[in-house]
């Protein structure tokens, strides 16, 4: 039997897929149309699939007038990257309220520049699309984690010669990929979507992509050690890009660039 307040929430908030603004439970934290004073960090060899080195130059983002872009390998290099365009809350988000636990919602918009296609030749060819919200206490002050990062990831599948090309998947714990049971074909049309977390229970409630909703209620969201990474307590919403597998040696040089929009991000009011 669901529980009764993510059936609710489900119900109220997710079916369009859109905000309605005169029921909405949640709290806006956030607003940016277009990433400007979001930062980009480069993730190296993600999920250990290549033995390529790279350096925060092998990622970029850049701002324009309504869109943002996010760019994996802009200097066409030898290497895997993923890359990991952010926005962070260190101790409190821009309303001065503290960083707490709680149920959020992560929302925007999304497009591909081109169309992922089998062939090595186009370097425009990109293996997924992330967005994520993610929450670390290094201190342990509201929640025990022992230097591990909670996390909610969207993850969409773009390699095209993946069979499960346009399939939507959530991270969980530890870091496994559960398919969503949606499915977008990669054009370079706008798309939504959104994601609903509870980091109180440490598990999702729901995602959707342009109004189509999944239940994802009971999955745990994913749990990534980093010892190395500071006491602070933060949230941290992204807006990933990454070009598709280059082959293990990084023999074949792929770029991919993902525009976002409209982004909101909020908290379920208590």
């Amino acid at each position: 039997m669901k529980n009764l307040l993510t059936a609710t929430l489900i119900s109220i908030l997710l079916v369009s897929g859109s905000r309605a603004q005169e029921e909405d439970p949640f709290q806006l934290i956030y607003t940016s149309s277009n990433l400007e004073g979001h930062a980009v960090a480069a993730e190296c060899n993600p999920g250990g699939g290549s033995a390529c080195g790279c350096t925060a130059e092998d990622v970029a983002i850049e701002f324009f007038d309504g869109y943002g872009e996010v760019t994996s390998n802009p200097r066409a290099q030898n290497t895997w990257v993923n890359a990991i365009g952010h926005k962070k809350f260190i101790e409190t988000f821009p309303d001065e309220g503290l960083v707490a636990l709680g149920v959020y919602q992560y929302s925007g918009q999304f497009r591909l520049t081109a169309l992922p296609f089998p062939n090595p030749a186009q370097q425009q060819n990109g293996q997924a699309v992330h967005m994520m919200i993610q929450f670390w206490d290094g201190r342990d002050q509201l929640l025990e984690t022992n230097k591990t990062a909670i996390e909610g990831a969207i993850y969409w599948e773009l390699n095209p010669w993946n069979p499960e090309s346009g399939r939507f998947k959530v991270y969980a714990n530890p870091v496994v990929q559960v398919d969503t049971g949606i499915e977008l074909a990669p054009d370079t049309e706008w798309h939504s979507f959104e994601l609903v977390v509870d980091l109180k229970k440490q598990e999702y409630v729901s995602m959707a992509i342009d109004g189509e909703v999944a239940d994802l209620e009971g999955i745990e969201l994913a749990r990534v050690h980093h010892p190395e990474w500071g006491d602070e307590v933060a949230l941290v919403i992204t807006t990933e890009s990454m070009a598709t597998w280059p082959q293990s040696d990084c023999r074949v040089v792929f770029i991919w660039t993902t525009q976002f929009s409209d982004l909101e991000f909020g908290r379920l009011a208590e």
